[in-house]
């Protein structure tokens, strides 16, 4: 995999409307990928001037459609293209659904599996079709069980995507999220993985080679508060190349997990 090609790194996770994040991240030459969510980038639809200020040249902005449950309920292939089509983000993470393990049957799980691949098909061939857009589709991985996972393989070799998404964000194990990782892997080979939820140096260091990425709001956002609580651009700088050592120097074997009370909610 071409890290051109493929966003790579520490990858803050921000709120449009939130006049600080939109200074501390402007120009910013240590972020060169910003990710919002779906909803969130209402606030730059509607104020195209605004994100014509916060990109600078090198700067890409990917669209994630990973949000709660609540903000997917009726989302449409029609809903997402017409963001798409507004925004023209560089890339776009489409079709998430939900997936519990504690809550849902296997054929339940299959199901919302089945609707985010058919979804991401969908939305993937509607980009490809439009010559007018800069648009790159990264998959989401959805669940973390081997036949979760092999449904999205065969979605992801379909349409030659070698890079995935997979959100760890309400996991509450790094333990847990090294094992469902892992097991994404040895599924469907990517040859990149963005993560969804964690950002902690510690915790990327663990993390396999093919983690190239990784996103979250939290651990920038306090790495990069001053004792007043403003933001600074040097304490970001800082810590972001902090991140990245992490995630370059991530672990190649798989760790023991030993037994303990661990929770999946969102995979």
């Amino acid at each position: 995999m071409s890290e051109e090609r493929f966003p790579h790194g520490p990858i803050p996770k921000f709120s449009p409307r939130n006049s600080r994040h939109r200074r501390l991240f402007s120009s910013h030459d240590a972020a060169p990928y910003l990710l919002t969510t779906f909803t969130n980038a209402v606030w730059l639809e509607k104020r195209p001037d605004e994100l014509d200020a916060l990109l600078a040249p090198h700067q890409e902005l990917i669209l994630a459609n990973v949000e709660p449950d609540e903000d997917l309920v009726g989302r449409t292939p029609d809903d997402e293209m017409e963001r798409v089509e507004k925004l023209q983000p560089a890339y776009y993470i489409p079709s998430d659904r939900w997936v519990y393990e504690d809550t849902m049957t296997d054929a339940e799980q299959l199901e919302e599996i089945d609707r985010c691949m058919d979804g991401t098909r969908e939305v993937f061939n509607r980009i490809e079709a439009r010559d007018d857009l800069p648009t790159q589709v990264i998959p989401i991985a959805k669940g973390w069980k081997h036949w979760h996972f092999e449904r999205c393989r065969r979605t992801f070799e379909d349409l030659g995507l070698s890079y995935c998404a997979f959100d760890v964000t309400q996991y509450n194990s790094i333990n847990m999220v090294l094992e469902d990782v892992h097991r994404l892997i040895e599924v469907i080979g990517p040859d990149g993985v963005l993560l969804i939820g964690k950002l902690s140096p510690d915790h990327l260091r663990r993390c396999p080679p093919e983690v190239v990425a990784a996103t979250g709001v939290d651990h920038w956002r306090k790495n990069s508060q001053t004792e007043s609580g403003r933001f600074s651009r040097e304490l970001y700088r800082f810590w972001a190349m902090r991140a990245y050592a992490a995630i370059s120097s991530a672990q190649t074997r798989l760790d023991h997990f030993g037994s303990q009370s661990n929770v999946r909610i969102h995979g």
